[in-house]
């Protein structure tokens, strides 16, 4: 189950060649505490050795969200590989080692402990729906910790930083497409076993009910073990008009193709995931229709940002053949943000020095790929703003439909 991901180490260059390869390369020198210029290799900060920083990943590579987070480290391996290839990090590389914390709070607790206990890891990127498991640990040790936000841990403690944030007040966006799309009578999918994914499922019924949608039925739904013709039976039933899937987007697909073949076709169909070109790519027309809100910059829109994130997964992440799918995008940003609070700590880092120095910022966009943000305390606000993208009638790419909707946050 445990796989590590190392690069191959080299010999650490004089000190006179690191200097002035940074210098070359626009780096600000920072030494380990005031006037100091010593050598990085005096560095005794965990997970840093004199040509190499180590970070951990934790994802779910098993059970049953897993299937959302296929190319979780791809992105990261984009990221890294892109940096790495311009001379690291103050002259280190930067690698990692991955654990899979089969997206449940005590696998994930486990698996934290082992990264940063046994692998002595500087800090972790998280892209899961149970981080919950080791936040109270990871914030306790003063391990920074970046990723994907999806329960209100992110938003409590002060060394986890994400591009959104979770609290516990829903937005009305999503709730707002829906009625301005048409839809009235909502059915949630959600898949079972994951309390983020019930979270999830709960913000997306706030929502909905906030905006006037009204939520009829919320189902389970997990391949394998539900009948998607039992689910569309449910559906028809309750006479929905729309359909909102917290689940695997196949899943989503499966159930909707049973619909069609009986001749209903919900006005709406609204799925937490799967911006993906390689799902179309697979399931053609039977995914038209299906829309998917996103936090950063569509593809469609382009830009250098997005045409930096596409150079670098086709250069070092070239095991998938699409790209632009939604988990990718989010870990290259969840690494560029770590990569971020390392450049801040400077050439001698400490774990306190990265979590100071990226709470201090307060004007982040991932080189475009994001609309900016702010990492300080006290700043923290649910996404508000979305962009909307859906299959088109051909299931061959994707349209931007709402280029930045913005809605409201809603009170607990």
């Amino acid at each position: 189950m445990f796989s590590r991901h190392r690069t191959s180490t080299r010999r650490r260059p004089r000190a006179w060649a690191v200097v002035t390869a940074l210098a070359v390369a626009g780096f600000t020198l920072v030494g380990c505490g005031p006037g100091d210029t010593s050598s990085v290799a005096a560095c005794v900060s965990p997970g840093v050795s004199d040509d190499r920083i180590d970070l951990g990943v934790l994802y779910p590579d098993s059970g049953p969200v897993s299937p959302i987070f296929e190319a979780a480290r791809a992105g990261i391996d984009a990221r890294l590989g892109a940096v790495n290839a311009a001379g690291g990090v103050h002259g280190r590389r930067v690698v990692y080692q991955w654990r899979d914390d089969q997206g449940s709070p005590m696998a994930n607790g486990i698996a934290a402990r082992d990264l940063v206990e046994q692998r002595r890891v500087f800090g972790v990127v998280e892209l899961s729906v149970a981080a919950s498991g080791s936040a109270g640990y990871l914030a306790q040790q003063g391990v920074p910790v970046t990723g994907l936000a999806s329960e209100q841990v992110w938003s409590q403690d002060r060394n986890m930083f994400a591009a959104t944030t979770a609290t516990d007040a829903a937005v009305d966006t999503q709730g707002r497409f829906v009625r301005d799309q048409g839809g009235s009578r909502a059915v949630i999918l959600q898949t079972a076993l994951s309390a983020g994914i019930s979270t999830t499922a709960s913000t997306y019924a706030r929502s909905l009910a906030a905006a006037g949608v009204r939520v009829l039925d919320t189902v389970t739904f997990t391949t394998g073990v539900d009948d998607p013709v039992a689910v569309a039976r449910r559906i028809v039933a309750a006479r929905a008009d729309t359909i909102v899937g917290v689940i695997e987007p196949k899943d989503l697909v499966a159930v909707l193709t049973v619909l069609r073949g009986a001749g209903r076709n919900p006005k709406v169909v609204l799925s937490a995931n799967g911006y993906d070109h390689a799902l179309l790519r697979a399931v053609g027309p039977q995914a038209a229709g299906i829309a998917v809100p996103v936090f950063y910059k569509p593809f469609e829109i382009g830009g250098p940002g997005i045409n930096a994130y596409l150079a670098a997964m086709r250069q070092f992440a070239p095991q998938v053949a699409q790209p632009e799918q939604d988990i990718a995008v989010i870990s290259y940003i969840s690494a560029d943000i770590f990569l971020r609070g390392l450049q801040l700590a400077g050439s001698c880092p400490t774990r306190q020095g990265f979590i100071d120095g990226l709470r201090a910022v307060n004007s982040y966009d991932a080189d475009g790929l994001l609309s900016t943000i702010s990492f300080r305390a006290g700043t923290a606000r649910p996404t508000t703003c979305y962009s909307f993208v859906q299959a088109n009638a051909a299931g061959s790419g994707f349209v931007v439909v709402e280029p930045n909707l913005c809605g409201h946050e809603l009170s607990p």
